[in-house]
């Protein structure tokens, strides 16, 4: 079972002790001991920074919010987290069968956790009907990795994970409103946040399915993206 909160409220990595996944009613906390270097398409600090707390918050499916941000930011500190050391998601999704994935490796520690719902999935490359805005995710990807990595190996890294997930979509036969293969959903969105440790010597340069730390990105993301796609309705 690689879905801890369906029995318990806390994980700690067993590749990665510096890495604690708590559940609470309203969202997942991710927590680094140490501070993470980061891109992402959070609502909540996006793009590249650092952070060490990283949320997976549920919003009703009922929810509407004009500014989603700064709905972001006061839950921050209705949590007593670190607004400015913490990178949020938001989803509909149930985060009791968030999936947890992890590796050690080549010059690597990796742990992924995903939560999934599909309800709106939708096929990339084709035209649809399309709004300025969506408000919050709905397959969500975390990637914490243990590396030293170039910025261009992170974004590949993230390309690698995207890859999986729609690998995850097609083997499910997930179907947008057309009845055609779901590449994704409307709402996704993904963190890859890895330490930088230069201890580790030369960097990955690449991460794509042929390098050992891509192909163990791409298996571990399809792996929790599986689970917590599969499971989505019990």
């Amino acid at each position: 079972m690689t879905q801890p909160f369906r029995h318990c409220t806390s994980y700690v990595s067993a590749v990665w002790p510096d890495i604690t996944v708590d559940y609470a009613d309203d969202h997942l906390l991710i927590t680094s001991a140490e501070p993470l270097t980061a891109v992402s398409s959070a609502l909540w600090r996006g793009g590249w920074t650092t952070a060490t707390h990283f949320v997976n918050w549920k919003v009703p499916l009922t929810y509407r919010c004009e500014n989603p941000t700064e709905m972001m930011r006061e839950q921050m500190a209705v949590w007593g987290y670190p607004a400015d050391a913490a990178i949020g998601l938001q989803t509909a999704a149930k985060i009791t069968h968030a999936a947890l994935e992890e590796e050690a490796g080549d010059r690597y520690r990796i742990v992924c956790c995903a939560t999934a719902g599909t309800s709106n999935g939708a096929r990339a490359g084709k035209i649809r009907e399309t709004f300025s805005a969506y408000q919050c995710g709905t397959i969500n990807i975390f990637l914490l990795i243990d590396a030293l990595l170039t910025p261009s190996a992170m974004i590949n890294g993230i390309i690698t994970a995207t890859e999986a997930k729609s690998a995850v979509l097609q083997d499910l036969q997930i179907v947008d409103e057309d009845g055609e293969i779901a590449t994704g959903t409307t709402t996704d969105s993904i963190v890859l946040a890895s330490t930088q440790k230069f201890e580790y010597g030369a960097p990955h340069r690449f991460a794509g399915a042929a390098t050992t730390i891509g192909n163990a990105i791409g298996r571990l993301v399809y792996k929790a993206v599986y689970e917590a796609v599969a499971t989505q309705g019990e």
